[in-house]
């Protein structure tokens, strides 16, 4: 009988954990709001080379470099990271970006595009 009590309430546990783990899931990506962007950073390029958004959006662009330490850098909005750069897109226009290690000889050619419409 205790067997069977035990085994009950460790089910219960479990059964309450994983709609507790569901509930709070599906809220946080409920709540995020911004637009996340992977760009692979390799010699001498990125990919995505160009990122279009819309003014106002919030926006996470993660940094995934894949042989050195590149980063991203786009001056005309002051923004500067290896990892990741996160910022709302204040104002429309064209912005390259660079970037932000010296990495090799084509590392002057080594550039990308934001676009906020």
């Amino acid at each position: 009988m205790k067997k069977q009590i035990v085994i009950a309430i460790i089910t219960i546990i479990i059964i309450t954990g994983i709609f507790a783990s569901k509930s709070l899931t599906g809220k946080t990506i409920a709540q995020s709001d911004s637009k996340e962007f992977t760009v692979k950073a390799f010699r001498f390029g990125y990919t995505p080379d160009t990122i279009t958004v819309n003014k106002g959006d919030k926006i996470i662009i993660k940094i995934n470099n894949l042989d050195v330490t590149h980063g991203m850098r786009i001056p005309d909005l002051n923004l500067k990271d290896n990892e990741q750069i996160e910022f709302t897109a204040e104002k429309t226009g064209e912005f390259d970006w660079y970037c932000a290690n010296y990495c090799g000889d084509e590392h002057t050619e080594m550039k990308g595009k934001l676009i906020v419409e």
